[in-house]
């Protein structure tokens, strides 16, 4: 999610509508020790939701107040999934539509960072807990007390906010700040109120006297004293792919044949034929269209050759393998089109 000065949007600019939009919280709900666990999805992508959904399920929730899930886009498939879901939900599982204007305008405006900004702000305003984490639709958790050791840890150690990887942007540590990615990210309800809530919002600034691109928290972050900004390691307690959803959304505004060449269509297709349980039309091929692409030069979706994606795909079939010992994943088959990329790539996968 970089790159959003260049779209000249500055939202810490004075005469910014986003600044005039959201210069205040407004009132705060009384807080209960624990955490709201923050789902943000893509409204026209309902096996998010649905995938989101499996994959907390799994998790401990002895300290989890409530469930929010929070689409950029309200849909009548994200309250059908959520209403089904709702009864036996453990804590509490409440769908937020985003508020007017940006429930009409984000949709229109298609540029993922600013409505998971907005969609943060949104769930920080309805939290009534003393935490929140955040979690991100394409992780896969692999140990079912991931949120509630997140969230202790979090608390024991008094920070303004824990994550579980080094944000993406390396300028930061190079200026001697080292800040936490957005994914899964434990913040305290009231260090994200100390800030206005546009500042948590992706845009230029002036940080240490110097201009940069802030992604989502990463000025209020930068801010923050360092001690109060925790990362720890515990990446091997997940399996995350990134950059799915905005690879979804340039082969929706491709007008060429587009390469999957990080295989996040093939990895969209995996998650619907698996997970998907409402009817929705998505627009990313079938899996057997999917594997034309291998070979066949003129179809909506093309891969790289052995030469230029073997490796690529390597990494990718391992973090599938991760990603199939995770407890939503339980009962699964392995997807019958992985073989025929696993013989096109030369990939032996490792097996249990």
């Amino acid at each position: 999610m970089s790159g959003l000065g260049r779209n000249g949007d500055n939202v810490a600019d004075g005469g910014s509508y986003w600044r005039w939009r959201w210069g205040r919280w407004g009132s705060a709900s009384p807080q209960s020790e624990g955490y709201s666990l923050l789902l943000p999805v893509p409204g026209d992508l309902p096996v998010f939701l649905e995938l989101a959904l499996a994959i907390c399920r799994t998790q401990d929730s002895d300290y989890r107040l409530s469930t929010y899930v929070i689409p950029d886009q309200d849909t009548p498939v994200m309250r059908e999934i959520v209403a089904d879901a709702a009864s036996s939900w453990p804590g509490g599982l409440h769908l937020l539509p985003l508020p007017m204007p940006e429930r009409w305008l984000l949709p229109r405006l298609k540029t993922g960072w600013r409505n998971h900004a907005v969609q943060l702000i949104t769930g920080t305003k309805a939290s009534k807990s003393t935490h929140l984490i955040l979690h991100d639709a394409d992780l896969f958790l692999l140990q079912p007390h991931f949120f509630d050791s997140h969230f202790l840890e979090c608390r024991d150690r008094s920070l303004s906010c824990l994550g579980v990887s080094p944000v993406w942007d390396e300028w930061f540590a190079e200026h001697g700040r080292h800040l936490a990615a957005t994914w899964e990210l434990c913040a305290k309800v009231d260090w994200l109120r100390s800030f206005p809530p546009y500042l948590h919002i992706g845009h230029d600034a002036v940080v240490f006297n110097e201009p940069h691109n802030c992604d989502t928290t990463l000025h209020p972050q930068a801010l923050t004293p360092p001690d109060q900004v925790g990362v720890h390691n515990r990446e091997q307690e997940f399996v995350h792919f990134n950059y799915v959803i905005s690879t979804y959304r340039e082969f929706q505004h491709s007008r060429e044949s587009f390469v999957d060449s990080q295989y996040r269509l093939l990895l969209i297709r995996l998650f619907i034929d698996i997970f998907g349980q409402k009817s929705w039309e998505y627009d990313v091929p079938d899996a057997p269209t999917l594997t034309k692409g291998l070979t066949d030069p003129t179809v909506a979706v093309r891969y790289p050759d052995v030469a230029e994606g073997a490796q690529e795909y390597s990494a990718f079939r391992t973090k599938l393998e991760r990603m199939f010992a995770a407890p939503a994943w339980a009962g699964h088959p392995t997807p019958d089109v992985l073989q025929t990329f696993d013989d096109y790539y030369g990939h032996q996968p490792v097996g249990p």
